[in-house]
């Protein structure tokens, strides 16, 4: 499986990709100078294969992806690291089809379930171009689930002690839309008592009182400040830990 076409999507508030011959990927960061290069996010980059395309009858890049490739995307795992060119990339989990893709084709959304492309993050440094190879390496790291729900479960577990993250950090971690804020209260309620989630708070960085009584109380015993009811700057969770490469975590 090789590299067909490149394409970046420099603008934040369009769809446009230009395609291009080669990407700088920088490790942690994404596709150095593409809108979704963000530290902590699991959806630095999209890999979509030119057997989709053909199937669904739409021309490179109106999928969004950044990476064309001419084999099948089938054999990608998520967490077993892959080599583009001088780049190590993770595979994190399917990119689920969202309404864009019914401005493409009425209806696509639903008939590109589970075809829509892999999402993943940069390992390692380096330059990847057209034609190089996409080679499978011994490297794994832990799997994300397609499912937001395990994904959730799964990043609260890794919130050390002492610190706390907020819903714009589940948002970024998770790789979900803004439209999941509505969701996160209900999340919290009914998760497992198990699960530390009074180290979560709001955007603004005030509690969950309301469904988390004791929070102030528990992050105080784990020696988080907390003040007017809400967390310090200090002690929030920095996203280079939320997908750590090196089994760091803050």
């Amino acid at each position: 499986m090789h590299v067909a076409k490149l394409f970046i999507k420099v603008q934040s508030s369009s769809r446009l990709v230009v395609e291009r011959q080669r990407l700088d990927l920088v490790q942690e960061l994404g596709i150095q100078t593409d809108k979704n290069a963000r530290v902590g996010s699991p959806r630095q980059m999209l890999m979509v294969d030119l057997l989709t395309l053909e199937t669904f009858g739409l021309q490179p890049g109106l999928l969004q992806e950044n990476v064309l490739l001419d084999g099948v995307l089938e054999p990608f795992v998520s967490g077993q690291v892959i080599q583009i060119g001088e780049a190590l990339i993770r595979p994190t989990f399917l990119c689920e089809p969202c309404n864009y893709l019914e401005t493409l084709q009425k209806g696509l959304a639903k008939r590109i379930v589970g075809r829509r492309g892999w999402l993943g993050m940069v390992v390692k440094s380096g330059e990847i171009a057209i034609g190089d190879r996409v080679v499978p390496t011994s490297l794994q790291l832990p799997a994300l689930s397609d499912d937001t729900r395990i994904r959730f479960h799964e990043f609260v577990a890794r919130i050390p002690p002492g610190k706390v993250a907020t819903t714009a950090d589940l948002v970024l971690a998770l790789g979900v839309s803004r439209a999941y804020y509505r969701s996160f209260p209900s999340l919290i309620k009914k998760t497992a008592a198990s699960l530390p989630v009074h180290r979560l708070v709001a955007i603004d960085g005030s509690l969950f009182t309301q469904h988390i009584p004791r929070q102030a109380e528990l992050l105080a015993e784990e020696g988080v400040r907390v003040i007017s009811n809400q967390i310090s700057e200090r002690d929030r969770w920095h996203p280079e830990y939320f997908h750590p490469l090196n089994g760091k975590t803050g």
